[in-house]
């Protein structure tokens, strides 16, 4: 069994690393890239690109050797201290094969993404044990020209820049989907719309305790039947739906995610985790979360461990942050998820 590793703690004046592992959008958008970096900068961070973080290749921002090669580069410079990704995409999967996890594990550092990232940060834990950080992205978290939401903000300080445990995650007030382009600068007309957040939900009572994995279960998949699929024993997986390939103003239809839920149950995922715990989707009305709760119920109807849903998790705002391989515990008569275990020294 590998060790966990701890990197560390993130100080006011230290460097961000910004990459593209997978799409393209940060050279297309600059307006939105300009934007990250002086959101970033505000926090007291300074920023610095990879060689291919603007990089517009079709699809994706540079060759996979090419991406791979800058997440190696702000691994072994010691002058970055953590590694944002500008945004997702679909290919993160590309750069296993060009990684070299022994050198990850030697300068060990914050890495954080989410949505397509989840591919990175899987085999990332599974290969050295690092703790790594499903949260905000560059663009589309930091890239508001209005500023991030300070639910997101607070998350994110109290997950990279302490070294006392998370604690107890609280639902955010209030949360927003709406999709305004940013091709067309609609971002820059208006602040999105929200709604008032109705808070956490128990879709399934009970009490659980392990270390915390899981990320956007389209992306996740990817990796099943790999070596670079993590030991998910007694864990508590979370997972999180991403935006719709065919309408991203709209989540993953219901239908493919009964069709990954099925997938995960004979992957024995149900089998062997302790606890789960599911993001807010993306796009969904009224009708089709109680669809979703209908079905992860079905799928999951002859296990006990516990669920809970509605959180701040992925392709909704704001975001909490979350590390990968450390302990929580989830107790529904406390009405809680606690992460208890420290994620950076």
């Amino acid at each position: 069994m590998i060790s966990s590793i701890k990197p560390r703690v993130l100080r006011p004046g230290d460097t961000i690393g910004l990459i593209s592992p997978a799409g393209p959008l940060a050279g297309m958008l600059p307006h939105r890239t300009q934007a990250a970096i002086k959101n970033l900068e505000a926090m007291g961070l300074k920023v610095r690109l990879s060689a291919h973080a603007l990089g517009t290749d079709g699809y994706v921002s540079a060759s996979a050797q090419q991406r791979a090669a800058d997440l190696m580069e702000m691994f072994r410079d010691p002058g970055i201290n953590a590694i944002m990704a500008m945004i997702g995409g679909y290919h993160s999967n590309q750069l296993l094969k060009h990684l070299d996890f022994a050198e990850i594990a030697k300068h060990p550092k914050i890495f954080i993404g989410f949505s397509d990232i989840t591919v990175l940060h899987w085999a990332i834990h599974a290969r050295t044990g690092l703790v790594t950080f499903y949260g905000p992205a560059a663009l589309p978290q930091f890239g508001d020209h209005t500023g991030v939401d300070a639910y997101t903000l607070d998350y994110i300080r109290r997950a990279l820049f302490t070294v006392q445990p998370i604690g107890k995650i609280e639902a955010s007030t209030e949360w927003t989907d709406e999709f305004l382009d940013w091709f067309k600068k609609a971002d820059l007309e208006r602040p999105r719309r929200h709604q008032k957040n109705s808070g956490h939900e128990w879709w399934r009572e009970g009490k659980a305790e392990g270390l915390l994995l899981g990320g956007c279960i389209t992306s996740l998949l990817h990796l099943r039947g790999t070596e670079f699929w993590p030991d998910l024993n007694g864990k508590i997986f979370f997972w999180e739906i991403p935006e719709s390939a065919g309408d991203v103003s709209k989540g993953e239809p219901l239908s493919r995610i009964d069709s990954y839920l099925t997938d995960l149950e004979l992957s024995g995922v149900f089998d062997q985790c302790a606890g789960m715990v599911i993001g807010r989707p993306k796009g969904y009305s009224e009708q089709d979360r109680q669809k979703l709760r209908a079905v992860v119920l079905e799928r999951t109807h002859d296990r006990a461990f516990p669920i809970l849903a509605n959180i701040d998790i992925g392709h909704t705002d704001p975001m909490v942050t979350l590390p990968l391989g450390v302990k929580a515990r989830m107790d529904s008569q406390k009405r809680e998820l606690v992460l208890t275990e420290t994620a950076t020294q």
